[in-house]
């Protein structure tokens, strides 16, 4: 019997959601090219769940979709008001998820909090301190100031700062430091196993993390415009 040449694993990824409360053509190309300048390195070539909170036509759809690839979003799936759209879904490469249960971020507020990448680092004045888990679906966000937290960060959670990060615990969720620009900024984690680490707009995702220092205590930082991470000690 030949060798097994492939494994069967479940996985939860790190997605944008794209909410579409109505959709106006020239609207909708207007508001996503601001918002995917506010932070291309983010945004760009990121997948993408479109999640349809009206019912669009097959044309509308179809034009929604262009418009997102025209903007170097790689939408992926469908969920929410699919209605009769189920074989355009189809045609255009995407998965109907309308069924599957998910966790969210509020990514509008940490998107807010990204803009103006060349605006000058904001001046840092403090340091927030949080001394409890952060848990899926929470965010905590330390505006001018350096944020340490002496616990857990669990999958699906959001931390942020102006200045940078320290974690005292095991880091599982998005940790975004030098969110205003500043890419002096680093992170710091007791235990690395995050979905996602940014500094001032630069990013990593959890498979390149894997990859360098996973389950390990470990810094990032930027050297060169390239996010590193790198095992401490």
């Amino acid at each position: 019997m030949a060798e097994q040449c492939f494994r069967m694993k479940g996985t939860t990824l790190t997605s944008i959601v794209l909410d579409v409360l109505y959709f106006d053509p020239d609207e909708f190309d207007q508001q996503l090219a601001a918002k995917v300048a506010s932070a291309p390195q983010f945004f760009t070539r990121s997948s993408l769940i479109i999640q349809l909170s009206v019912p669009l036509t097959d044309t509308e759809f179809e034009l929604l979709v262009t418009l997102c690839r025209q903007h170097q979003l790689q939408p992926m799936a469908v969920r929410g008001e699919v209605g009769t759209l189920k074989s355009t879904i189809n045609d255009l490469g995407l998965s109907d998820i309308s069924q599957s249960k998910a966790t969210e971020t509020a990514l509008n507020d940490t998107a807010d909090a990204r803009q103006a990448p060349s605006a000058p680092p904001a001046a840092v004045q403090a340091t927030k301190f949080i001394d409890r888990p952060v848990r899926s679906g929470q965010q905590v966000y330390a505006q001018g100031a350096d944020l340490v937290i002496i616990a857990p960060v669990s999958e699906g959670a959001e931390v942020l700062a102006d200045g940078n990060i320290h974690i005292y615990g095991t880091m599982r969720g998005r940790a975004l430091a030098g969110v205003q620009g500043n890419t002096q900024a680093r992170i710091f984690c007791q235990q690395m196993e995050a979905e996602l680490l940014s500094i001032a707009g630069r990013f990593v995702m959890q498979e390149t993390i894997q990859s360098q220092c996973w389950k390990k205590p470990a810094q990032a930082y930027l050297e060169e415009d390239a996010l590193l991470v790198t095992a401490l000690g």
